[in-house]
């Protein structure tokens, strides 16, 4: 049994839901902000992409990029998951972001070791993104196109794809 769901009261467990997503998005951000951001490592997927926009062009905090990248991913989400699904995910790209944005400037960074770092940060990334899956949400991005494609080829599991998005993302960098 999923120990996320398990209350019979929907809202006790819409609230226990909602704890849970920011618990994993503060893990999810600690991971950017304290260890990839400040050595600038690249992780997959939209936040790689923004710490690379941040360190490359600057003007936006790496957390804000996220934002304004996931906008056009929020739109085709909310068409083919709803409104449910929007809510949650809005809220936890908004959390992670703001944990982010909020963690560089007053937190900095935990090392400037690359190896530390390479191996810390995605680790923290990686439970908070599986605590928000549990609890039924995503951080936007390549989530939103991994659940897209798992819509169509429901065979192939989340792992792989995600897996398939990461490679080709980090071979068109």
């Amino acid at each position: 049994m999923n120990i996320f769901h398990r209350f019979k009261n929907p809202k006790i467990q819409f609230l226990v839901n909602m704890v849970m997503i920011t618990i994993g998005c503060a893990m999810y951000a600690a991971g950017v902000f304290l260890f990839l951001d400040p050595n600038a490592l690249a992780s997959g997927g939209i936040s790689g992409v923004s710490i690379i926009l941040s360190h490359l062009v600057g003007l936006l905090p790496t957390g804000t990029w996220i934002i304004v990248l996931n906008i056009p991913l929020l739109i085709i989400a909310t068409w083919k998951f709803g409104f449910k699904f929007l809510f949650t995910t809005l809220y936890a790209i908004a959390m992670s972001s703001w944990f982010m944005n909020l963690g560089s400037q007053y937190i900095g960074a935990a090392t400037h070791d690359p190896l530390l770092a390479a191996i810390a940060g995605p680790t923290l990334v990686s439970f908070g993104i599986a605590i928000m899956f549990h609890a039924g949400t995503s951080t936007g991005g390549t989530d939103i196109l991994v659940k897209l494609m798992r819509l169509k080829f429901k065979h192939i599991s989340t792992g792989v794809i995600f897996m398939i998005f990461d490679i080709g993302a980090s071979q068109t960098l």
